[in-house]
């Protein structure tokens, strides 16, 4: 049976580890060593938003260990994630390159989406139970060292997901300046979390019925040693979670420590977790809580095993970023039909054109995410919208795409309407996704022309390539004078991008 070695290093904020896996197409996904080394960098970043000599030079010592380790296992492949300690760090940039001198290891930083879809896989290829749990409405609740994560999830799709910085390690350090001895010091803490969490459950909770919770984050696995309180580890419900965070609320880091078997350093984040899953319970409802202990090294082994094809995922993950954006596009009352229009003429204009823009099957979904998001800034400015487009893009993230993929949709939408190369912003990008910007503009800007009153006149389109010409062929008996005018200012880009000239051709 062939196997890989896989090495998965996470350099989080409040310890940094390693885990081997072994991964086959026969027996799938199997951790072999766990290395674990309590190291609180999130300490110091998150108040100073610098990573201080001393932090760079320990983290280097324990990652020339876990290369020393990797050597012995004679490890295929590796991948080094760091999550927001050194994401928020102004110095990250010179940190890495001190890593990689030291160590020989190359160390990415994850942005938060990127990091919470990495541990989402995780979750997703465990089993079955996941697929079938989001049936019903569910919370995923993943409460992290930095900030919090909730996703709602409802017939087997992603609804939305939100982000607010209530992470373990963020909430320990705020409290850390007061006295645990001072008689409302649990108080201040919940004063504290609500200031975030109470906002919400006003803008995204409330007026949704939860049925189900899973809550994953570095803690789940201390909670879980609590046999008395959580059935074998994973299931749980609200009554005993809520008898566990009774037991803890009045309780300090050395008695915590004491009733749990930890040491005081990972002590001090189990009441702040623990506070945080407790207001997601209270404002939610929900009676039934899967905990499954699922870290960021059990998704980067996913990922690889899913790239070296030794593994399928039977969650359509792409159905869940189609789903978050449309309901983007829902809050900011983009008028569905035109949108969906756009989206299906967006795609046909495409396929068409498959060996004149050599772009992927990602590429084209890009394309869709844009089209569906295209008029979502009129809800802010009418006067400015490709500019509000690309600012509420570029704010709200999308579970399942990269920074940079948002990045690319945002612009995408920009230059829809904006004069291409107006400003310096597209320099920052490098030629590939530069030009992948410019081909999607040209192409969202011919179907957005093909609707240009809103009125679904070319409901059925032909597009076909005759003599280095894109003819777009128009089943309508409507007045197409306003269209045809706004299609033919979209014509020279499209022709300056892909050297075909689009014409139209009404066919009654």
């Amino acid at each position: 049976m062939a196997y890989s070695t896989f090495a998965a290093i996470d350099i989080g904020s409040s310890c940094m580890e390693m885990v081997i896996y072994e991964i086959s197409r026969d027996s799938g996904i199997k951790k072999i060593d766990h290395i674990r080394h309590i190291f609180e960098l999130g300490k110091s970043t998150y108040e100073t938003r610098e990573v201080d000599f001393e932090d760079v030079e320990k983290m280097c010592d324990i990652l020339y260990g876990f290369s020393e380790i990797m050597k012995d296992y004679c490890i295929d492949d590796y991948r080094a994630f760091a999550t927001s300690a050194l994401r928020e760090a102004k110095n990250a940039i010179r940190v890495l390159d001190r890593i990689k001198v030291r160590t020989g290891i190359d160390v990415e930083i994850l942005s938060n989406s990127e990091q919470r879809f990495i541990i989402y896989k995780a979750l997703a290829a465990g089993s079955d139970k996941f697929n079938r749990i989001i049936e019903k409405s569910t919370a995923l609740v993943d409460v992290g060292a930095g900030s919090t994560q909730v996703s709602l999830f409802d017939n087997g799709t992603l609804v939305t997901t939100q982000n607010v910085k209530l992470g373990a390690v963020r909430i320990s350090n705020m409290m850390s300046t007061l006295s645990q001895n001072i008689v409302n010091y649990v108080d201040i803490m919940r004063e504290y979390i609500d200031n975030d969490m109470v906002t919400l459950n006003e803008l995204f909770l409330k007026s949704r019925k939860i049925n189900n919770v899973i809550f994953v984050g570095d803690c789940v696995p201390y909670y879980a040693r609590m046999k008395v309180f959580f059935d074998g580890g994973e299931y749980t419900t609200r009554n005993k979670f809520k008898d566990f965070f009774d037991k803890i609320y009045h309780k300090s880091i050395e008695q915590i420590a004491e009733f749990m078997k930890l040491q005081e350093n990972e002590a001090k984040l189990i009441l702040p977790s623990a506070m945080v899953y407790m207001r997601m319970l209270d404002f939610t409802q929900a009676e039934d809580i899967w905990m499954p202990q699922v870290t960021l090294c059990d998704g980067m082994a996913v990922e690889h095993a899913q790239k070296t094809k030794k593994f399928e995922l039977k969650h359509d993950f792409n159905a869940d970023i189609l789903a978050a954006a449309k309901n983007i596009s829902q809050r900011y009352s983009i008028r569905g039909e035109h949108v969906s229009l756009v989206e299906k003429n967006s795609l046909l204009i495409f396929d068409s054109i498959k060996k004149y823009h050599g772009l992927s099957s990602r590429e084209r979904f890009l394309l869709e995410i844009a089209s569906i998001l295209h008029d979502c800034g009129q809800y802010i400015n009418m006067l400015n919208p490709e500019q509000c487009s690309y600012s509420i893009i570029m704010s709200t993230e999308i579970i399942g795409l990269s920074h940079k993929e948002r990045e690319i949709i945002a612009n995408v939408v920009k230059y829809n309407t904006m004069v291409f190369d107006a400003d310096d912003a597209l320099w920052s990008f490098d030629k590939k996704d530069y030009l992948t910007i410019a081909k999607l503009t040209a192409i969202l800007r011919l179907s957005n022309a093909l609707d240009r009153g809103h009125r679904q006149k070319f409901k059925d389109i032909d597009v076909n390539v005759e003599n280095n010409k894109l003819v777009i062929t128009a089943h309508t008996f409507e007045d197409i004078t306003l269209e045809k005018s706004y299609f033919m200012e979209r014509v020279d880009f499209f022709e300056e991008v892909y050297g075909l000239k689009p014409v139209i051709r009404r066919k009654r």
